[in-house]
């Protein structure tokens, strides 16, 4: 089963997926990596977006972020590149 938070070699799999979106003016925008390890916590653990804990970025910011993310593709080739289930496995 995939390691959450992600290690470093996982993330290094995975951050060319995410455009550098980094903004001088305004708040500092989240890390991708952050919000990543809270839907696939979410995904690994069939939660609801209420159920996230505290630790992970604002259950809203990673809402967004994942509805973004959904619609361009890039949770369809994260979840390719990190397979969630341990292929020796029968189950998750």
């Amino acid at each position: 089963m995939l390691q959450i938070p992600l290690s470093d070699a996982d993330w290094a799999r995975v951050q060319g997926l995410f455009p550098d979106l980094r903004s001088a003016r305004g708040r500092p925008r989240r890390s991708d990596r952050e919000i990543l390890n809270a839907i696939l916590w979410l995904q690994q653990r069939k939660e609801k977006w209420h159920r996230l804990p505290a630790t992970f970025p604002p259950q809203q910011t990673c809402y967004l972020r994942y509805i973004t993310w959904k619609k361009t593709g890039v949770l369809d080739q994260v979840n390719e590149l990190l397979p969630m289930c341990d292929p020796e496995l029968s189950t998750c």
